[in-house]
């Protein structure tokens, strides 16, 4: 998936906002595109390497002329990367195999009622990296949705610079020890042509002050993997958390909604502030996870869970808990990204919440209710591809 972002380059308005007041969204009937190419070289600073050359070739398919009010379709966007033989080498000595993650370039839409700066996300699949290091090529591809112009004149596409999001992998396929980076990347030489297509906007009879149609594109798939824990502040103690969401993102609205699995755990805590106690935990979703991606990466998910407590025991003996023990309403559960999340990267989402009371827990469900229930608990989490 591509996705599209305002920008001051890095940080924006949210897509369906910004797009549907500066550019518009429509349904209306697509215009006739023709091959669309650029190529550029860049000057890279790649970890524990010094600056080194990339050129790149971009591709879409982009109309040359259009009426006001006549719908550019969603587009396809493909840039291949002619890397170094100097940074295969760097990547594999610190022991990579592969490498991944995300190419954004930074946009500028030049249109009659003033510029729009954009960032263009495209997906770069696992590559692998050369062995002897030597050349190699690396492409991206993404998607950008349907637009429509509001007034009439030229519409100039610029390509201003690349931010690389990447994570190299080892054999196995874990992380090496640079982890998932960034690198800038700017035109070397600063002058050289930055214009991708050019389209005419033709006066049409689409009324430019209508208000615009957000459109309606299939969600996108997006699964992560959990990893994380969470703290329970009456019990002074926390447990592991693992598990999955799959997750149906719609990047013209900026929304989602996902299924959340979490796996059962078991936490260690502390019973009438001395006695430690274990307790085997497991959720359960009590309707389906809803939220928000803005333009910016700042992500916002609402949970509801099922929170159970199928054991506890005080100095390894059993004093409550089962299949009955539970929750008596679901806990509700909102998280924040802490940065900028990246669709198909991840992120870390942060969150605090409060554990409502419990039930069916057996002869001791009072006393094991007062040591969990309560505000104040807090949960952090890291999305990533990694099931």
């Amino acid at each position: 998936m591509l996705r599209l972002r305002a920008t001051g380059w890095r940080a924006a308005a949210p897509v369906a906002v910004l797009l549907a007041g500066l550019i518009g969204f429509t349904s209306g009937q697509p215009a006739a595109a023709e091959p669309a190419s650029l190529t550029q070289t860049y000057k890279c600073v790649f970890p524990i390497m010094e600056e080194d050359p990339l050129t790149v070739v971009i591709k879409a398919d982009l109309p040359a002329k259009v009426k006001v009010g006549e719908q550019v379709p969603a587009f396809h966007v493909t840039s291949v990367s002619k890397v170094s033989k100097s940074a295969a080498t760097a990547l594999r000595t610190v022991g990579g195999a592969t490498l991944e993650g995300v190419a954004t370039a930074d946009v500028t839409v030049h249109m009659p009622e003033g510029p729009l700066n954009i960032g263009l996300d495209n997906t770069i699949p696992k590559t692998p990296l050369p062995q002897p290091p030597a050349d190699f090529e690396v492409t991206a591809t993404g998607r950008a949705p349907a637009l429509t112009f509001r007034q009439p004149g030229s519409v100039k596409i610029d390509v201003n610079r690349l931010l690389l999001t990447m994570t190299p992998r080892d054999t196995t396929g874990a992380k090496t020890a640079l982890d998932t980076f960034e690198t800038e990347c700017t035109l070397d030489p600063a002058d050289q042509n930055k214009t991708l297509h050019t389209v005419q906007v033709e006066p049409g009879t689409t009324d430019p002050t209508d208000p615009p149609d957000p459109g309606g594109g299939d969600p996108v798939p997006l699964d992560f993997g959990i990893k994380g824990s969470t703290h329970i502040k009456a019990a002074k103690g926390s447990a592991p958390l693992a598990g999955g969401i799959d997750t149906r993102y719609d990047p013209d609205k900026g929304t989602f909604d996902a299924d959340l699995e979490l796996d059962p755990t078991r936490g260690q805590f502390t019973l009438l502030g001395f006695l430690p106690t274990s307790a085997d935990i497991a959720f359960e979703q009590a309707g389906k996870t809803t939220g928000t991606l803005d333009a910016a990466g700042v992500l916002e998910a609402h949970s509801e869970m099922d929170v159970k407590l199928t054991g506890v025991s005080a100095l390894g003996l059993p004093i409550g808990g089962g299949p009955n023990c539970r929750t008596v309403e679901p806990a509700r559960i909102d998280l924040a990204s802490e940065g900028r999340f990246q669709p198909h990267i991840g992120g870390k989402l942060k969150g605090t919440y409060t554990l409502p009371g419990l039930k069916g827990c057996g002869g001791f469900n009072d006393m094991i209710s007062a040591f969990t229930a309560g505000p104040g608990n807090t949960i952090d989490l890291d999305l990533t591809h990694e099931k």
